[in-house]
């Protein structure tokens, strides 16, 4: 299975820091050229919406049949990651980029124990900052049983969150997951690669 694909650079015209009808004129905008045609795929890679943005988005109704979400590159943060965890519009979507959204241990905990996110297979939280706490969290508490493929890669993981991952028996289905580029020794690694949910893997990057 191919790797996920990773986000590019920020667009050149970023939202981020606008606030009402000027931010709402330019997210309406934003979202008639994100979204497709036959609305299941929503494309917002390097817009830098932040988390205003997103809270724009999130109310309007047209995106109910979205299955490939894109937010890539958006800063979103964690205050982010808790509007999308309470957003019902998007209990559709299989699919989700989030890389590079300056995304902590808080923010991976709202999305794993959403509801929201139930027919999740593919996560990428790509360059964010799970760090151990955010993956010893994901390990133990992780309630999106479906997800098939996860990207962690450059989320500063040290040993003990690898570990626990690799120990981990939250991820039933799950069959490809890329750490590279993360703070585990290797040692660790080696170690990992022979605990029992990782061998059963058909891709594995660390």
């Amino acid at each position: 299975m191919p790797s996920i694909t990773h986000f590019e650079i920020y667009k050149p015209a970023e939202p981020c820091n606008l606030t009402g009808d000027k931010l709402k004129t330019t997210m309406e905008k934003a979202l008639k050229e994100a979204l497709s045609e036959d609305g299941r795929e929503l494309n917002f890679k390097g817009y830098c919406i932040g988390p205003n943005g997103l809270g724009v988005i999130v109310s309007d109704e047209r995106l109910a049949r979205v299955k490939r979400l894109n937010l890539g590159g958006n800063r979103i943060g964690d205050q982010g990651m808790k509007i999308l965890a309470d957003s019902p519009v998007f209990s559709k979507v299989q699919w989700i980029e989030l890389g590079g959204n300056d995304i902590g241990p808080e923010g991976l905990a709202v999305l794993i124990g959403s509801r929201v996110f139930s027919k999740l297979k593919t996560l990428n939280l790509y360059r964010n900052f799970i760090k151990d706490e955010g993956a010893i969290a994901f390990a133990r508490d992780n309630r999106l049983e479906k997800l098939e493929e996860i990207d962690l890669a450059q989320n500063e993981i040290g040993d003990k969150g690898l570990m626990a991952l690799a120990h981990s028996k939250a991820f039933p289905n799950l069959v490809a997951l890329y750490m590279d580029n993360n703070f585990a020794s290797a040692e660790a690694k080696e170690e990992a690669k022979s605990a029992a949910n990782f061998r059963k893997l058909q891709s594995l990057n660390l």
